[in-house]
């Protein structure tokens, strides 16, 4: 097995909901690291999806402000997404995971 630290996702967020990363063909990924950051002045809310399930509701983030999540979620299904939205397109996001593969 090959376990290759990674980064998921970096950039920024869209006003729609967004798929930023997919779990590959025979591969078990693991979530272990979210990091959001507010650029703007203003608040801004954000929403992060593993599949159907909801991860972070609509959370605020202050203006100039950063959330980080640390975490260890397996996503064991492939074709599986995460899926990003925010209130504003002036977040920054970091996803960081270790991909497995056999």
């Amino acid at each position: 097995m090959a376990n290759v630290p990674k980064k998921l996702f970096r950039g920024v967020t869209s006003t729609t909901l967004t798929t930023v990363y997919t779990v590959p063909a025979n591969t078990t990924t693991i979530v272990t690291n979210i990091l959001i950051s507010n650029v703007s002045a203003s608040a801004a809310t954000v929403l992060v999806k593993f599949g159907a399930i909801t991860v972070i509701p609509n959370t605020p983030i202050p203006g100039n402000g950063i959330f980080t999540l640390d975490m260890s979620q397996v996503m064991d299904i492939s074709g599986q997404a995460i899926e990003v939205q925010a209130s504003t397109t002036q977040c920054g996001v970091h996803i960081s995971g270790v991909e497995v593969t056999a």
